[in-house]
């Protein structure tokens, strides 16, 4: 090998191991200029593209990754993970079905043909595959959770709950199979079969936060209010020490203040992103959950079930919290609600051009089982109803353009907090220059500005390009809305 080319590689995996996509990419970049028939640096290229979610580049790296070495089955398997992103559903399912044929054993391969054969509505066919992948390697948390999450947008609720249970069981430690346990809507029976899990679990497991959190849940549910505070609050302080230890001996009271901050919206506008940047600052402690959903759904359990959520030292000044409910936006009487209980609380609202937020909600629905009709039918009947409704109506309403709908929710909220209390983000602009916008976020909640090494995405969903005649349809109808809440809120909004 070339000496400089063996100095590239090195030094591109040693940025890889720490994270620097980047500085990789041009490691990699100054290789393929020297060796430009090596396939295996395209191979890595296109990892690292696809790290820094430039998928059409990615794309390209693996294709040429192919012909150069065209027998080589993970190639053809990021490729299909590559045209999923980009919405290229039949390119990916052909890429796929090549690296099973290729290599009839792993059981990645199953499961991201399965997802490509779900999205392309193959669900009978997708299933399969996602079963072919389980009875391949049985015993791996993370793809039991992966597969878990499938079946469960495909109403397959048993067979997930099997699957995210299966993971736990595996590994205790690992995070993410309890965040679908906490929102499938469960049979009595399957509610009491999880509490005895959760049961059992926690017997070796006693300080697993995750653990303790959804179990609360679950005796919040079945009206046992004193038991789930009381394992919400031992959930939220180990949960806290785990981020920072140094808090393990602090006075952990019980809180009494409301949160300080509230991101209530919108829906599919980047919120997730936002939380999780928060959740970065040091003076910043989060709650057990992102949507604690108190002030709609979960109101009768009462305000010290809803503090119970939140970390007991935040009642120090130097500490801030708060939660993200993006369903507060639209939903009545949260807003009084909040007044009543917390008149100080900042509010925080992202709004995303209402037309990408409406295209990116109905595949988020579809893709989670929901029985919807196609794109443009779905709208066109949403346009013919929204139309008819007065403007008290349009401020309220959670389906797909309603969500979208900003200024009528924006108007009702103002009427109950002064607009001092808001800090209103267009998420566009939020996502082109993240460093920017969280400098705005941190003075706003009176936090000295720390940057953050890096702002990945969350919640990116995967869907096909809209028809350029939905999108202009989009456009026209939510213009004259978008105009008044331009003037409302003296902002430009560049939709």
């Amino acid at each position: 090998m070339n000496p400089a080319v063996a100095e590239y590689l090195k030094s591109a995996q040693e940025n890889i191991a720490q994270s620097k996509w980047q500085a990789a990419k041009v490691k990699f970049q100054q290789a393929i200029a020297i060796a430009p028939h090596r396939w295996d640096i395209y191979f890595n290229m296109g990892v690292i593209l696809a790290k820094q979610q430039q998928y059409k580049e990615a794309v390209a790296s693996y294709q040429r990754a192919i012909e150069i070495k065209p027998d080589y089955d993970w190639s053809y398997n990021n490729l299909g993970e590559a045209f999923l992103h980009l919405g290229r559903i039949e390119d990916a399912i052909q890429s796929l079905i090549q690296a099973v044929t290729i290599n009839q054993n792993n059981p990645q391969f199953y499961f991201n043909l399965g997802k490509a054969l779900i999205q392309k509505n193959s669900i009978e066919q997708g299933v399969v595959s996602l079963r072919q992948a389980l009875a391949l390697n049985p015993e791996d948390a993370e793809l039991l959770f992966q597969i878990g999450t499938s079946l469960r947008n495909q109403g397959l609720i048993a067979e997930s709950i099997t699957c995210f249970c299966r993971a736990i069981e595996l590994n205790p430690n690992y995070t993410l199979p309890y965040t679908p346990l906490k929102y499938l809507k469960l049979e009595p029976e399957q509610k009491n079969r999880l509490l005895d899990f959760y049961h059992q679990i926690l017997r070796d497991h006693p300080q697993q936060p995750d653990l303790l959190a959804n179990l609360a849940d679950l005796l919040a549910e079945k009206g046992n209010i004193s038991q789930a505070i009381a394992c919400s609050r031992q959930a939220i302080q180990f949960k806290t020490i785990q981020v920072r230890p140094q808090l393990a001996d602090a006075d952990w009271k019980l809180k009494q203040q409301p949160p300080d901050f509230i991101i209530i919206g919108a829906g599919k506008s980047g919120t997730t992103s936002l939380y999780k940047y928060l959740g970065t600052h040091p003076q910043i402690l989060l709650p057990n959950k992102k949507e604690l959903r108190f002030f709609d759904r979960n109101f009768n359990y009462g305000y010290q079930w809803y503090l119970a959520q939140f970390p007991a030292l935040c009642d120090h000044q130097e500490w801030l919290t708060g939660e993200a409910s993006p369903s507060y936006f639209f939903l009545p009487h949260v807003a009084q609600r909040i007044s009543d209980f917390a008149p100080q609380t900042k509010l925080i609202v992202m709004l995303r051009n209402p037309v990408e937020r409406t295209i990116s909600d109905y595949y988020q629905n579809q893709q989670s089982g929901a029985n919807y009709a196609s794109l443009e039918d779905t709208i066109s009947q949403e346009i013919a109803n929204l139309n008819q409704k007065s403007e008290s109506e349009l401020a309220y309403g959670g389906s797909i353009l309603s969500q979208s709908l900003y200024y009528y929710k924006v108007k009702r909220w103002m009427q109950i907090f002064p607009k001092n209390q808001f800090l209103i983000i267009n998420s566009n602009s939020f996502f082109i220059n993240p460093t920017e916008s969280m400098k705005q976020v941190f003075k706003f909640l009176n936090l000295p500005n720390i940057p953050n090494c890096g702002y990945q995405k969350y919640n990116v969903g995967a869907y096909p390009p809209a028809n350029r005649e939905i999108e202009l349809q989009l456009s026209r109808f939510f213009a004259p809305h978008n105009q008044k809440l331009a003037e409302y809120l003296d902002m430009n909004f560049d939709w």
